[in-house]
C-alpha cells in the first residue's frame, strides 16, 4: 500500500486507511463549533485506530491545529500529522510552517502541503523552502494539494512531490482524467478529500440536497439547484442498495473509494463523537459486488453532466 516510507509513523506504524479531516473542528466555515465535540471526535478516531490527522492554519485561524496539537500530544509519535500553508512568497511560507508546529506542539511535520496554488506565480522558490526542511527533519513528506498537472511539473523542478491531496468523490471524479494517472506515473500516493462530498453521499444525502443552502454548501457544483434532477435519483439508488445490503451509505462509499484509488488514505471530515464513530468504524470484510456495480455506475454517469471545472468548489486559483 505504501509505496513511500514516510508513510509510516516514527513508530514505524502504517497510516490508517481513514484520516481525520479537521477543517470542521474549526468552526468559522462549517458554523459553530463546541471544543467538547472536538474533543470527543478525535479521541473516538484514535479508539477506531485512526492515526492520520489533516488540518490547516486556515481552519478556524489556527484552531483545528490547536486542538490536535493539544489532543494528540501523548500519542504525537505514533501518529501522522498533515497541515499546510497557502503559498505567497518562500518567507511567508516559512512562518506559516513554524507557526504551524507551535500550534501542533511539535517539532516535526509528517506532511506538509502547499494548499491551493497561485496562477502565474513561481512557487518553485517556495518548494526549496520546503526541501531545506526536510533536509533538516522538519518535514518527512512534501505535498501539494488542489493544483493542476503544470503546477505540479513546476514545483517538480524545485524538489520531490510525494503526495498530492485534491477534491474525489464517486460524483465528482474528475481527477480521473489527468491527475489520478500522473500520480501513478510519478510515483505521487494521492488522498482524496470530500470523499462524502460534503454530506451529500451520506444516510441524509438526499435531505441535505434539496435543502435550501444560505450557508457554505452553496458555493459547492454538487449542490447547485441545477444539479438535483440527475444526481436525486442516482442517490436514491445508493441509499437503496446500502440498505438492503446493512451498509451505511458513508461506510461503503468510502470503502468504495479506497478501493477505486488505490489511496493510503482517504480523508473524512467529522464534527463530533458519533460522525467519529459512523465514518470510522468500517465493516469487516470485501464491498459487496452489488454495492461496488451500483458506485461504479453512478461514477460514469455522473460525467456526462457535471460542469467541466478544475475543482468541486469552481475555485480558480
Amino acid at each position: 500500500m505504501n509505496r513511500n516510507k514516510n508513510f509510516l509513523t516514527s513508530q514505524g506504524e502504517t497510516v490508517s486507511r481513514t484520516a481525520f479531516g479537521g477543517w470542521a473542528i474549526g468552526g468559522e466555515y462549517w458554523g459553530p463549533q463546541e471544543h467538547k465535540d472536538s474533543v470527543r471526535a478525535i479521541h473516538m478516531a484514535l479508539k477506531l485506530g485512526v492515526n492520520h490527522f489533516d488540518t490547516a492554519p486556515v481552519y478556524g485561524k489556527g484552531r483545528s491545529e490547536q486542538l490536535i496539537g493539544q489532543q494528540l500530544k501523548k500519542v504525537r509519535e505514533h501518529c501522522l500529522i498533515a497541515t499546510k500553508a497557502f503559498y505567497t512568497d518562500p518567507e511567508t511560507l516559512q512562518k506559516s510552517f513554524e507557526t504551524s508546529l507551535k500550534r501542533l506542539l511539535t517539532d516535526y511535520i509528517d506532511i506538509f502541503y502547499i494548499h491551493w496554488p497561485l496562477s502565474g506565480r513561481d512557487m518553485r522558490p517556495g518548494m526549496e523552502v520546503l526541501e531545506k526542511l526536510r533536509t533538516q527533519g522538519r518535514i518527512r513528506s512534501i505535498g501539494v494539494s488542489n493544483f493542476s498537472l503544470n503546477q505540479i511539473r513546476m514545483v517538480q523542478e524545485a524538489g520531490t512531490v510525494d503526495i498530492y491531496q485534491g477534491g474525489y468523490n464517486i460524483l465528482w471524479p474528475r481527477l480521473e482524467e489527468k491527475i489520478l494517472p500522473f500520480c501513478r506515473d510519478q510515483n505521487i500516493e494521492f488522498i482524496p478529500y470530500g470523499v462524502l462530498a460534503q454530506g451529500i453521499l451520506t444516510e441524509r444525502g438526499i435531505e441535505k440536497l434539496q435543502q435550501t443552502h444560505k450557508g457554505f454548501r452553496h458555493k459547492m457544483i454538487l449542490y447547485r439547484q441545477e444539479m438535483h434532477a440527475q444526481l436525486l435519483p442516482l442517490l436514491k439508488q445508493i441509499k437503496d442498495v446500502c440498505s438492503r445490503r446493512g451498509w451505511s451509505v458513508e461506510n461503503c462509499v468510502t470503502a468504495y473509494t479506497i478501493e477505486q484509488t488505490v489511496s493510503p488514505s482517504v480523508l473524512l471530515g467529522v464534527r463530533n463523537r458519533t460522525q467519529a464513530e459512523s465514518n470510522f468504524n468500517l465493516p469487516g470484510g470485501p464491498l459487496p459486488e452489488e454495492i461496488r456495480q451500483v458506485l461504479q455506475n453512478c461514477r460514469l454517469k455522473v460525467n456526462s453532466f457535471i460542469p467541466d471545472a478544475e475543482n468541486m468548489f469552481d475555485h480558480k486559483s
